[in-house]
């Protein structure tokens, strides 16, 4: 762990990823052209480093149950497939029945966990909704190098972080992935640490501890809702920042002849 400060011109980069397709864009348009959308998926057997483990997976659980159909309306809107499919069904068992595995890929900042699919499962949904392909979502934990500022944007502290990411693909009933969210890797869905620069401050040290948010913090979190005081919008800030990304990254314009 490393903590610098930094001068008072802060550089801002930001990149903006559109996902990643794995066969030509014009055999994408010609396989896929009904999409089921899955409940999103959790991963109880990531990477959770919190004391609290267990209740971090039930928030996940709760928070996430029924909040695809909001993917499904954005993707509907975009008018890109002939048709988008919500799928029913219970996340655990669906987990257990489309995903053979994972692995860990990359390392330090690049790190993520890519999943393989059971092509006996996928065939078997597919054909059980009649969909040409499937969406799912995996929220996953993973321990990460990141770089995290202080609340002045000038201090960071660059370390190893526990966070709850987020990996989509779409699925052939082959189990074949077509395409990845955010391209190869994942994004971040929800930070479970945090570098206590206040603490260092008030005991006049440079060393920052990082420690973990407390549950009921990170449900919160899962619960706040999109936009301020006068917005309409009341849908939770977390996942629909993920599935505006996934719906932007495949909008009409992005795959020829939508």
């Amino acid at each position: 762990m490393r903590y610098l400060a930094i001068g008072l011109t802060i550089l801002l980069l930001a990149a903006c990823s559109g996902g990643t397709f794995l066969i030509p864009k014009k055999d994408y348009q010609q396989q896929v052209k009904t999409l089921g959308v899955l409940p999103l998926l959790v991963d109880h057997g990531s990477t959770i480093q919190h004391p609290q483990r267990d209740d971090i997976f039930r928030l996940l659980d709760r928070h996430s149950a029924g909040k695809e159909q909001k993917l499904v309306e954005m993707l509907r809107e975009s008018k890109a497939y002939f048709d988008i499919r919500p799928l029913a069904g219970n996340a655990d068992h669906l987990y257990r029945q489309l995903i053979s595995g994972s692995d860990l890929t990359g390392d330090g900042g690049a790190l993520y966990r890519s999943y393989q699919f059971n092509p006996a499962g996928t065939s078997a949904l597919s054909r059980d909704v009649v969909v040409d392909a499937l969406l799912v979502v995996v929220l996953n934990g993973l321990d990460k190098v990141e770089k995290r500022r202080d609340r002045n944007l000038v201090d960071y502290l660059e370390a190893s972080y526990n966070s709850i990411q987020a990996s989509v693909f779409i699925v052939l009933p082959d189990g074949k992935v077509v395409w990845e969210y955010p391209g190869s890797g994942s994004e971040k869905f929800l930070d479970l640490q945090y570098p206590d620069f206040d603490e260092a401050y008030y005991n006049k040290t440079d060393e920052v501890r990082v420690k973990f948010i407390s549950v009921p913090g990170l449900d919160r979190t899962l619960g706040e809702q999109t936009g301020g005081v006068f917005s309409r919008e009341t849908f939770p800030k977390p996942y629909n920042d993920l599935f505006k990304g996934i719906a932007s990254a495949l909008k009409p314009g992005l795959i020829p002849g939508f």
